[in-house]
C-alpha cells in the first residue's frame, strides 16, 4: 500500500487534534510530526522530508507562508494551508500552495485537499521514476528508438509552427477526430498537474504537454508567463489590477483573474507596455 508521510503544523492543539483524527481515517496517511510553531515545522520539513504538509498561516516563530518561503524547491512538499484567514489565499498561491482550506471546514473539504495532494505526489513519483528509467536506458537507445517515443504533440507534424518557429495552432482531441486551436484564440493556459489546460472563449481543453513546453514554443511577444502555473495571451488582457498589499492581477476578456508572482512582475509589466502604447 502506498504511504504518504504528512506533517501537521498549527499552534492550536485542538486544531491539530482535529486534523490528526481526520487524516488518520485514511490508511495511506502516516502523520510523521505535529508542530505548534513555524520554526519546528521548518526543521521537520528539512529533516524528515514529508510528502505533504498541512500548515496554518499564523503561528509563533514564523507562519506557514514564512515556512514555505524558507524552503528550497527540492525541500518543498505538497503544501495545503489550513487557516481561519481567507485573505492570505493569494500569498499562498505565490508560494506554490496546492490548496487553501478555510476554517471551519467540512470533512469532505479536507479530504478533497488531501486527495489533490496525494495525486500530486503520485505524479511526481511517476515522473521521477520515468526520468530514472530514461537515464538508465539512454545508452541503449538508437536515434530511431528515440524518435519513436516523441510525446504528442512535439513532433513537427503534430504541431503547426509559424515561419518564425513559433506555434500557430495546437491539435487537441483523440486520434479519431482532432480539432485545432489557433494560438491567437488562446486566452490563457494553466498547469493541471502533469497536463496543461488551454482556455479559449467559453471552453477549455486538456493536452498532454507541460507549461514549460508551451513557454518554449509560443511567441514571447504574444504570450507571457505570469507565475509557475499560468501563461497568458497578452491580447486577452483587459486590465492590470493592484490589490491588497500591492498584489498584481491580470483581468482577461473572459472575466478570469490571473495573479502575477513577484518574481515575474517586471517581465509581465514590460511585456504589456508595447500593447498599451
Amino acid at each position: 500500500m502506498t504511504s504518504y508521510r504528512v506533517l501537521l503544523a498549527d499552534d492550536e492543539p485542538l486544531a491539530r487534534e482535529l486534523l490528526f483524527d481526520l487524516l488518520s481515517q485514511d490508511p495511506e496517511v502516516e502523520v510523521v510530526a505535529q508542530c505548534g510553531d513555524g520554526a519546528s515545522a521548518l526543521r521537520v520539513l528539512r529533516e524528515a522530508r514529508p510528502d505533504i504538509a498541512f500548515l496554518d498561516v499564523e503561528m509563533p516563530e514564523g507562519g506557514g507562508l514564512e515556512v514555505a518561503k524558507s524552503l528550497k524547491p527540492t525541500e518543498m512538499p505538497a503544501l495545503v494551508f489550513v487557516t481561519a484567514y481567507g485573505h492570505y489565499a493569494t500569498d499562498a498561491f505565490e508560494v506554490e500552495a496546492l490548496d487553501y482550506v478555510v476554517k471551519p471546514f467540512s470533512d469532505e473539504r479536507l479530504f478533497a485537499a488531501l486527495a489533490r495532494a496525494k495525486k500530486r505526489i503520485r505524479h511526481q513519483k511517476l515522473g521521477d521514476l520515468a526520468r530514472q528509467i530514461a537515464t538508465l536506458s539512454a545508452p541503449l537507445n538508437t536515434p530511431m528508438q528515440e524518435a519513436s517515443r516523441a510525446p504528442f504533440p512535439t513532433s513537427p507534424k503534430a504541431t503547426a509552427p509559424s515561419s518564425r518557429g513559433f506555434l500557430e495552432r495546437i491539435p487537441v482531441g483523440t486520434r479519431g477526430r482532432q480539432r485545432f486551436i489557433a494560438t491567437e484564440d488562446i486566452l490563457w493556459i494553466e498547469s493541471d498537474d502533469y497536463l496543461a489546460r488551454i482556455h479559449i472563449q467559453g471552453s477549455s481543453r486538456l493536452v498532454r504537454l507541460s507549461l514549460t513546453w508551451f513557454e518554449q514554443h509560443l511567441d514571447p511577444r504574444r504570450f507571457v508567463r505570469t507565475h509557475r502555473k499560468a501563461i497568458v495571451n497578452l491580447s486577452a488582457v483587459t486590465a492590470l489590477e493592484t490589490r491588497f498589499k500591492g498584489k498584481k492581477v491580470l483581468e482577461l476578456s473572459d472575466g478570469s483573474h490571473i495573479p502575477i508572482s513577484r518574481s515575474r512582475r517586471r517581465a509581465v509589466e514590460e511585456a504589456l507596455l508595447p500593447a498599451s502604447r
